[in-house]
């Protein structure tokens, strides 16, 4: 059933709260929907939709955008119901949002199964998106066409297919030639061999690097988004960037700075927002720093990694009025997090962490996992006791944010076992207690169910997409069925499209 609210409510406020980095066309041909499965807030901080849009808007498409919330069925653009559009994009980040876009589609009044839209010749439909370099089978039966790893470049082929024919089955069929398009009617149906790649862009020089808008509706608020560099230089076991995203590439500090000094011009902001895997391993960082200190915005960064945070980062911080910060230890044991990957020791971070707080810094956010390999219950106890040093040695009001460890496709840690949800829940409850009585410290658990999910679906096979799809129309069991993880099944449905 269609969410009613699309009834009345407008994007009006949205629109006028929204301020243009750049001169983008509006209207032309291929009437499409770009999709992003979050809240506006959320989707609004993602720089690949926005090049995804600003690409799409430059070749002439008539692309609006669409979110999950507050108003999920109107384009942001000009309030245009979904089931207009011919054509829907969507960008896919993470596995728990697969089965939440198929949901979506079919409340939207979409058919969330390519096979029942095909037969009907209905919308086609379009991903890309982060979750396409590590395992894209989980939409091969709701997407007609998932576009491979990085898309900007891409779209010109894209937009010239679907412009030189109407016929669905010939539009499918050409975009199946090109190596980075997955057609799951033509390389899973019919099981052409026809070896598939993740495209990588080689020089970032090439493409966009700031966002489009700067709006207070973000989770940043009026931050302008750029982006210093992709990949990831470190070896962190249990993560994707080293191995799925890389090569690590950097963009031309000189086009960084020319784009902030160009949209300061043009847009007020109050912060820029450095997009990177992590800060400290781009170069030219200092000056970069030194450029927004000129002109007077704050700076926010995506990620910080202890052993290379500076005093000058810091001070960049707090000199726009944040005195919160981020830091992942991952384990509060020494050598279990030098398994992870990640090499500094718990003295470093008291000491980096008193650094911070004689800056200005007052309240200290800590990623940790449980359920790591190798883990023991001493270990899971030893991420209350940090914390606890933490506060006493620094005064610093802390959070430890928990999660489950979930294995990747394409990791170093692949083949590592997942624990499950009665050894997680027992781990937690061990946590909890250790919390118990600590003042000025606090504890954030992740969902275990919800880790659950992200190890089928990370996992997930032709036959998963097919029960997310089903469910999502009505069709299957209330929840689609997670079933058993079959990894050995996954790589060779994934070796044989050559991915």
């Amino acid at each position: 059933m269609r969410n009613s609210v699309t009834a009345w409510a407008s994007w009006a406020d949205f629109r006028r709260e929204e301020q243009q980095t750049i001169d983008m066309p509006s209207g032309g041909d291929l009437l499409s929907a770009l999709f992003f499965p979050a809240d506006y807030s959320v989707g609004m901080a993602n720089l690949g939709f926005h090049y995804i849009y600003r690409v799409l808007a430059e070749l002439g498409v008539a692309v609006e955008r669409f979110f999950y919330s507050p108003i999920p069925y109107r384009s942001v653009e000009r309030d245009t119901m979904l089931e207009r559009f011919p054509i829907v994009f969507a960008s896919i980040s993470y596995e728990g949002d697969v089965p939440r876009f198929s949901e979506w589609l079919s409340r939207g009044g979409i058919v969330p199964s390519r096979r029942d839209r095909q037969q009907n010749d209905a919308q086609l439909l379009g991903v890309g998106g982060a979750i396409t370099y590590i395992n894209p089978l989980s939409l091969s039966d709701i997407a007609d066409f998932i576009v491979l790893g990085d898309a900007v470049s891409l779209i010109p082929f894209l937009v010239e297919t679907l412009r030189a024919t109407t016929d669905r089955g010939e539009r499918l069929r050409r975009l199946a030639e090109h190596p980075s398009f997955l057609v799951p009617m033509v390389h899973i149906d019919q099981q052409l061999e026809m070896s598939r790649s993740v495209h990588k862009t080689e020089d970032l020089d090439d493409e966009y690097g700031h966002a489009n808008w700067v709006t207070p509706r973000t989770v940043f608020g009026k931050t302008l988004l750029v982006e210093l560099q992709r990949g990831c230089v470190g070896a962190c076991r249990y993560c994707t960037l080293p191995s799925c995203f890389r090569p690590f590439r950097q963009r031309d500090v000189r086009l960084v700075e020319r784009d902030i000094r160009e949209v300061s011009k043009r847009v007020f902001f109050d912060r820029v927002g450095l997009v990177t895997p992590e800060a400290s391993d781009y170069g030219p960082l200092d000056d970069l720093l030194a450029l927004i200190e000129r002109l007077d915005k704050g700076v926010s960064f995506a990620s910080l990694r202890v052993d290379g945070l500076t005093p000058r980062m810091v001070d960049a911080l707090t000199r726009g009025g944040r005195h919160s910060m981020t830091i992942a230890p991952e384990s509060g044991d020494d050598d279990l997090r030098r398994t992870c990957g990640k090499l500094f020791t718990n003295e470093e971070i008291v000491r980096t962490m008193c650094m911070a707080r004689d800056r200005g810094i007052s309240n200290a956010k800590l990623y940790f996992m449980i359920g790591l390999p190798g883990e023991t219950d001493d270990h899971v106890v030893s991420i209350a006791t940090l914390c606890g040093c933490l506060r006493e040695e620094t005064g610093l009001r802390i959070n430890a944010a928990v999660s489950p460890f979930v294995p990747k496709p394409g990791t170093a840690w692949a083949s590592m076992s997942f624990e499950g949800e009665s050894a997680l829940k027992r781990k937690i409850r061990l946590l909890t207690r250790a919390f118990s009585g600590r003042s000025g410290s606090s504890l954030q658990v992740a969902s275990v169910k919800e880790a659950c999910v992200e190890y089928a679906l990370s996992w997930g096979t032709v036959l998963t997409s097919r029960d997310i799809s089903t469910t999502a129309a009505g069709k299957g069991a209330k929840k689609w069925k997670r079933h058993d993880v079959d990894r050995n099944r996954v790589r060779e449905e994934l070796g044989r499209l050559g991915l």
